[in-house]
């Protein structure tokens, strides 16, 4: 899959590094079925596709929240470089996190309230752990953006789990869509509220391959 698009110079020379790395780095593959990663990875310009990582996503609560979200990152890219040894994979998650406590993807539609209620006039941090691994190196890192939640009413959650736009979203809501009404403001990467901190990934690709 490749989606040409006017990129920067660096990011530029990481597009014609990837494209021309012959063996060693083949191509990128991103261990993620989510289209909000995909649709961010398609504005880079960097040809990449993707493979689903197949693998349980418990969270390990014996790590820091910090340490637990990119060991699940890293789980998902090992997973697909078992297949890939020769190309770089990108693994992710993202999770949700206020008063110390993980929320992931809704369970149900009353998890969805649950978690809408909770967030409801309430600053929440977003966390997204990302590996980058090939067949002889493994890099993680995170990212944590600040979001805070406008004072909800019952009648704004109710309309908005009605547009079943929570559904497979850490948090229960999406920024990018109908969710946007629901945050006042955000401290940090918005893109990483999305699903991936675009510009840290870029610089950490950059150092990856040494340019």
């Amino acid at each position: 899959m490749v989606h040409k698009q006017k990129v920067d110079v660096n990011k530029r020379k990481v597009v014609l590094f990837l494209l021309e790395s012959g063996e060693k780095m083949r191509s990128v593959v991103l261990a993620s079925e989510s289209p909000r990663r995909r649709e961010l990875m398609n504005i880079t310009g960097i040809p990449f596709y993707t493979q689903a990582a197949k693998i349980d996503e418990t969270f390990n609560t014996n790590l820091s929240i910090e340490e637990g979200v990119m060991d699940l990152a890293l789980r998902k890219a090992m997973k697909v470089s078992e297949t890939r040894p020769n190309e770089l994979v990108i693994g992710a998650d993202t999770i949700v996190v206020i008063d110390n406590e993980i929320l992931g993807k809704p369970k149900d539609v009353e998890d969805a309230y649950r978690m809408l209620r909770l967030l409801s006039n309430k600053t929440h941090r977003v966390i997204t752990g990302v590996a980058i691994v090939n067949q002889d190196v493994k890099k993680t890192f995170y990212e944590v953006t600040e979001v805070k939640f406008a004072n909800l009413s019952e009648e704004t959650i109710e309309w908005y789990i009605k547009s079943r736009e929570y559904y497979d979203k850490a948090g229960g809501y999406a920024i990018q869509g109908k969710g946007m009404i629901l945050v006042e403001r955000i401290n940090g990467d918005y893109f990483n509220v999305v699903g991936m901190p675009m510009h840290h990934l870029v610089e950490e690709l950059k150092a990856f391959i040494n340019i």
